[in-house]
């Protein structure tokens, strides 16, 4: 477990894998930090609200690149320039209403301690969440500067200003803080240029406000992959990278993290440093388990915890009472296909469906000269779902040195230097890779040499009438779909989507595209997915109704918290809910089928739908957890980039379970 002192106080951080902009803090200076390291970003999150409920509140942007104004992308490139400054100053207001609105939901301060000047912001604090105020606020703006309206654009952007600096005088006034925690922002995007303009443009807007107020500390909560794409395009970069620390997992603190997992069920502790580890697991004088999982796991603290669970279930299921090297040797293949799926989805907004150029790997060799990669990427290149599906960037890496470069940067392959092989190491360093010549040798990492069914053999070259397998890989889709089905269903979905008339005319086509939603997006979890399904007595009509065959992940808690067995939707094609609407979503909960309701709809969640919510809550046990039409399109998008994570709509969870509790 990692201890790292800031503000002030020890904060306890857990495992995973991550990095967030990190601006200051409520006692300390000015300083702007950057954490760009293994340590969990969503879990530091968790950790900063428990410690300080008053001060720390998360946002989950859902709009961050709106559909619906156009701004050309080659205007936003320069950050010196008025619409990148437009951008920003929009960002930055819409910011700092968020902490005003996050007080006087608190009750902290009411509106009648406003300042004029900020009543007359209370519509936007009030009626807007942050995704639709940025969004008025960006349309007003840019309004302005296309008409060439100098002057209202002037105003505008010295209302942002006025508001940050009235809000600092109010929260010195009453002694508030604000600590805002950015945080799963490729949720809510699509990996495309315009998308890391904008995200460029938070980054700066949040320094800015650092700068600026000493009441509010905005945290932007970022994955490695994401930032180094915004290093690439800033040319105002520096000022970004000044505020950049790196904070590494040492090998002491990675043993203490597992030793303390081991240590958790127990009244009476073993002592850490070693003598935890030594006694669940085997070693030998000549054979070290914990520097073998360590090595194996690149010391990523997620990997490793994930490895060492996989070894643990397999002494278990063998009645072992330690872990033994062959728990460790079983363990490994599932882990390698786990860690497989997972490289896939980390770099899917970077480079979508890599995982289809992953697969083509399979049974080939451990090993690639240069003249090998060659062979490989020629293969590639007439693969037609290669073609299909990576053609955004696929043909941007046709050169050897290219798709050695982009495959060590997402750590898949190694460059042997004599007989040592260096991996990319993780954190905030370099991504380029050692010199690329015509003797180098390229290496996979063991981590997916299982997964991928590699051979011990060298490839120097591909024959013609090689064809690439895929055979046992990472790729799973609805039965009843191909690739190129499945991927042509999702994008017309997303056009459908878009394109819908709201209100009755348009509800039954809705209706359908929730159902295929979920059976395309959640078919791993959710099955037998039916719809308009009748009680006995037919006097209930749900609108869709699956069943929750998942073991593991949400929606294996949701079966687990609400005895959620069948998962109710309701679909609502209209942009306000009413009190009729969670009434109905109420009845459908039932002791047999569970309490737990997906309502959705079209519009924006306003705060006293968590009212209706909290009510349920408290009367039936049960939880109505809302989805807008914003959540359906990132179900989609994820899924059309081969993104298999629950984390989104763990977010509407959590971010429910907060307002009501």
């Amino acid at each position: 477990m990692c201890i790292l002192l800031v503000w002030g106080f020890m904060g306890l951080m857990t495992s995973g894998c991550g990095s967030f902009i990190f601006n200051g803090g409520p006692t300390t200076a000015q300083n702007v930090f950057c954490w760009k390291a293994r340590t969990g970003k969503t879990a530091i999150t968790y950790y900063l609200e428990h410690c300080f409920p008053k001060f720390a509140f998360p946002l989950h942007p859902q709009l961050l690149v709106p559909d619906t104004i156009q701004i050309p992308i080659e205007d936003l490139r320069d950050s010196r320039q008025k619409p990148f400054k437009t951008l920003m100053s929009c960002l930055r207001r819409a910011l700092t209403d968020e902490a005003l609105s996050f007080w006087v939901a608190k009750s902290f301060v009411g509106f009648t301690n406003f300042p004029s000047s900020l009543t007359r912001e209370r519509n936007f604090i009030e009626d807007f969440d942050f995704d639709g105020r940025f969004l008025k606020f960006l349309e007003d703006a840019y309004t302005s500067l296309n008409s060439g309206n100098e002057k209202d654009w002037l105003k505008q952007m010295s209302k942002s200003k006025e508001i940050l600096s009235e809000a600092d005088g109010l929260a010195n006034k009453h002694g508030l803080q604000a600590i805002l925690m950015i945080d799963r922002i490729d949720e809510a995007w699509d990996g495309s240029d315009k998308s890391v303009l904008f995200l460029m443009a938070l980054m700066h807007a949040c320094i800015e406000i650092s700068s600026q107020a000493t009441f509010f500390r905005p945290l932007l909560f970022l994955r490695e992959n994401i930032f180094e794409r915004v290093r690439q395009i800033d040319n105002e970069f520096s000022r970004l990278e000044t505020c950049v620390i790196s904070l590494d997992w040492s090998k002491e603190l990675l043993l203490e993290l597992v030793e303390r997992r081991l240590n958790l069920p127990f009244n009476t502790r073993l002592p850490l440093g070693g003598e935890t580890w030594d006694y669940f697991f085997e070693s030998t004088p000549t054979f070290s388990s914990r520097e073998k999982v360590f090595v194996y796991c690149q010391e990523r603290p997620r990997d490793i915890l994930t490895y060492c669970t996989f070894a643990v279930e397999s002494a278990q299921a063998h009645l072992r009472p330690r872990v033994t090297l062959e728990d460790l040797e079983e363990a490994k293949r599932r882990f390698s296909q786990s860690r497989l799926k997972d490289l896939g989805d980390e770099y899917s907004e970077n480079y979508p469906q890599i995982q289809i150029v992953l697969s083509r790997f399979y049974g080939l060799g451990k090993e690639y000269t240069v003249s090998g990669v060659d062979a490989l990427i020629k293969k590639l290149l007439v693969d037609q779902e290669v073609q299909r599906f990576c053609q955004s960037w696929i043909y941007l890496y046709v050169s050897p040195e290219k798709f050695i470069e982009i495959l060590y940067n997402v750590g898949f392959w190694g460059i042997r230097n004599e007989a040592e092989v260096e991996f990319r190491s993780m954190g905030v360093r370099s991504t380029n890779p050692p010199k690329i010549t015509g003797n180098t040798r390229v290496v996979v990492h063991p981590s997916y040499v299982d997964a991928l069914n590699l051979q011990d053999a060298i490839v120097a070259d591909l024959s013609h009438e090689l064809s690439l397998k895929e055979e046992g890989i990472i790729i799973d889709f609805p039965q009843e779909y191909s690739m190129d089905g499945y991927q042509s269903k999702l994008e017309q979905l997303s056009v459908d989507l878009k394109s819908l008339e709201k209100g009755r005319p348009g509800q039954s086509k809705f209706e359908d595209i929730v159902g295929e939603v979920i059976r395309l997006c959640f078919y791993r979890s959710l099955v037998n997915v039916e719809t308009k399904v009748r009680e006995v007595d037919g006097t209930i009509i749900r609108d869709w109704v699956a069943s929750n065959v998942s073991n593991a992940g949400f929606w294996e808690r949701v079966r687990s918290r609400y005895q959620a067995v069948q998962v109710i939707w309701e679909c609502k094609n209209y942009d306000d809910l009413k009190a009729d609407d969670f009434h109905q979503a109420a009845y459908y909960m039932s002791r047999s089928g569970g309490k737990f309701v997906a309502l959705v709809f079209r519009g924006d969640i306003k705060n006293h739908y968590f009212d209706h919510i909290k009510r349920i809550s408290l009367e039936t046990d049960g939880i109505v957890l809302l989805i807008t039409e914003k959540d359906l399109m990132v179900f989609l998008r994820q899924s059309l980039n081969g993104k298999v994570k629950e984390a989104h709509i763990q977010g509407i969870y959590d971010k429910t379970i907060r307002q009501i509790s």
